[in-house]
């Protein structure tokens, strides 16, 4: 039996909220049919979004990007609830659950959403970098997840994990290191994006024995400059005051939890 960094659906790193299948999308689901049921989904969920760009949605195309990503879950879950007793082909679990989770905390955040109305600016500034970002990222992931079934094997589990920091890292350099014209809150809210985007693209618990110094090209995790830039901005906009009796670290270890 392979190592495994998750046993059980106890272990898993974050409950998510369900959405429930679809029963208008299952009349005359051809349960023998996989690859064209996934291509008809995928075509379907383009033609409600309409764009051609991967980068982060402006915030007048958020609403299809989402009902795209629902889209694209309710396919998911029609197919593995009702052909899951007449076939074998499925759709990963774990990439149902990280849409799931992009979802639940992206397209029902009301506070994010209340965010997000005013990152057109930002969005249409770092576009390219962005994509690039996202697509070294999806290559990386793909790369791994076609090697195996077995994503959460601990050597898929560290190279997709290696994969996910990177990303959040270039993401993070895009906003906050290259010129744009994104203010800070801004790019905080597009550096949010990011990790929930990359959550869901890797679901899967990155915190707990996770050897970075050894990811390909060394740690990819952002510094700490970076780190305290983005942790600023994002106090800023909440209205807090960093107190200075507290240690930076300290501030850093908790916002690196939510943010990177």
């Amino acid at each position: 039996m392979s190592r495994s960094v998750r046993q059980s659906e106890d272990d898993e790193f974050e409950p998510v909220t369900n959405i429930y299948k679809n029963s208008e999308n299952v009349i005359n689901l051809n349960c023998d049919d996989f690859t064209r049921y996934a291509i008809n989904c995928t075509a379907e969920a383009a033609l409600v979004y309409n764009s051609s760009r991967i980068s982060p949605p402006l915030p007048t195309k958020i609403n299809d990007w989402c009902r795209a990503i629902r889209h694209l879950t309710n396919c998911a879950l029609n197919w593995n609830t009702d052909c899951k007793d007449v076939t074998d082909s499925h759709f990963n679990e774990e990439s149902v659950r990280g849409h799931i989770h992009v979802v639940n905390n992206i397209c029902d955040d009301e506070w994010f959403l209340i965010r997000y109305e005013d990152v057109a600016l930002c969005v249409e500034s770092t576009t390219d970098a962005w994509e690039d970002c996202y697509i070294n990222f999806k290559n990386s992931v793909e790369e791994q997840k076609n090697t195996t079934k077995e994503w959460t094997h601990y050597q898929i589990h560290f190279q997709l994990c290696c994969a996910r920091a990177l990303f959040r890292r270039c993401t993070l350099e895009s906003l906050f290191v290259k010129p744009t014209q994104c203010t800070q809150e801004q790019a905080t809210t597009l550096q949010k994006f990011s990790v929930i985007v990359s959550e869901g693209g890797v679901y899967q618990d990155c915190d707990r024995n996770m050897m970075y110094a050894n990811c390909p090209g060394g740690d990819p995790r952002p510094t700490n400059s970076i780190l305290k830039r983005l942790m600023s901005a994002e106090a800023n906009s909440r209205g807090y005051k960093l107190s200075p009796g507290i240690k930076t670290e300290f501030y850093i270890l908790i916002f690196h939890k939510f943010f990177i």
